[in-house]
């Protein structure tokens, strides 16, 4: 997964500015995402988060350690519905 996602995940420090404000229908936040992927944590393709809108939008905004988000969340989208489980 990490492979797909076409970012240096390891620039994330967890530091949380993607979420100052967290998104309503978000299960996980953006770092802990990040996190996940990391990890390789495959249940990452199965939260609310990743099919969030809210959480793409939020993604936009720029991220200090210079990750793009919505990069990442799409590259998940297309992993998890290559996999089948959506």
């Amino acid at each position: 997964m990490l492979a797909a996602t076409g970012q240096d995940l390891r620039r994330c420090r967890a530091c949380a500015a993607c979420e100052i404000n967290p998104c309503p229908d978000c299960d996980i936040r953006l770092d802990t995402l990040v996190q996940m992927v990391l990890l390789n944590d495959e249940e990452v393709l199965t939260t609310r988060t990743l099919w969030s809108e809210n959480a793409l939008r939020k993604a936009y905004k720029v991220c200090s350690n210079g990750i793009d988000l919505p990069t990442v969340i799409l590259a998940l989208r297309e992993e998890a519905q290559s996999r089948k489980l959506v």
